[in-house]
């Protein structure tokens, strides 16, 4: 199989997830945590940016690989022209295809990376 085309393994996909989700709930216990814990708030919000980072990180790679595969391959132009395919199909393929090719989540990703390690950086320079 090309490895362009490989698919990370499942538990690696759910790690990924994961790392998201205790992410997520880190930064919304925060203003709890900070009235009950102002210490134990610090690190946890160090978590949450470090976490951050490596989630936007990794879906702005698969982003792009997506990306990259449809515009390398030049497959919304394939689907449009396969005669074979009922016009539901090739309309719906296209859509998604070009909603990949359109989308700003790769600006969105890079964006959120990039803050949360700056965020990150500034936490540990100021003190």
């Amino acid at each position: 199989m090309n490895n362009e085309f490989k698919v990370l393994p499942k538990w690696l996909i759910n790690l990924f997830l994961w790392i998201g989700l205790c992410a997520g709930i880190a930064v919304r216990s925060l203003m709890l945590l900070n009235r009950a814990n102002p210490e134990a708030a610090v690190w946890v919000w160090r978590f949450a940016m470090f976490s951050y980072f490596i989630f936007f990180a990794y879906r702005y790679i698969i982003g792009r690989r997506r990306k990259g595969v449809v515009t390398r391959h030049g497959l919304i132009e394939k689907i449009q022209a396969a005669e074979q395919l009922d016009e539901t199909t090739r309309d719906a393929t296209t859509y998604i295809l070009r909603s990949i090719v359109r989308s700003k989540e790769l600006f969105n990703y890079a964006f959120i990376c990039a803050l949360s390690l700056i965020a990150l950086v500034l936490d540990f320079f100021a003190d």
